[in-house]
């Protein structure tokens, strides 16, 4: 294979794999699921959900600065520079950088959040279980408040 083919194959996949990294780069957009081993980074733009493998225990997930993903991101520890769109469960570590901004719950057990990064959405610890899912529950209106309810003295 010469030197031109494999510039060509990397180019036009986007994904450049070595013994241990993944990288998808910014001139990239990937639209469908993502499952990684190991480590990935995302210079690039996902739009679909970003797992780790089933049976890997240990994987490191980073999105960098240019980085988006939209969509629900899990992983074992997991470094936010850029943006997700979506929940994110950290079965170990998830670090926040300043620069990050995720508009979404976020599900860990050790939570790293740096002094300008944006969360929109709960921080929910797991306490070494399984992330689980925040029920969506709808708010009560005033309508359906009873009036005895309403003219109740609070203490």
């Amino acid at each position: 294979m010469s030197i031109l083919d494999k510039i060509t194959a990397s180019a036009s996949s986007g994904v450049m794999s070595g013994d241990k990294n993944s990288t998808i780069g910014e001139n990239c957009v990937i639209e469908g699921d993502v499952t990684f081993e190991k480590t990935i980074e995302i210079h690039g733009k996902i739009v679909g959900t970003v797992k780790i493998a089933e049976n890997c225990t240990n994987a490191v997930l980073i999105i960098k600065k240019s980085g988006i993903v939209e969509g629900d991101v899990y992983g074992s520890d997991i470094q936010i520079e850029g943006e997700v769109i979506g929940n994110v469960s950290g079965k170990k570590k998830i670090a926040i950088e300043s620069s990050a901004f995720v508009s979404g719950n976020v599900y860990y057990d050790i939570l790293d959040m740096q002094g300008g990064a944006t969360v929109n959405g709960n921080l929910i610890r797991n306490k070494g279980k399984e992330p689980q899912k925040l029920e969506n529950k709808t708010p009560v209106s005033l309508e359906s408040v009873d009036s005895s309810e309403s003219n109740k003295k609070l203490l």
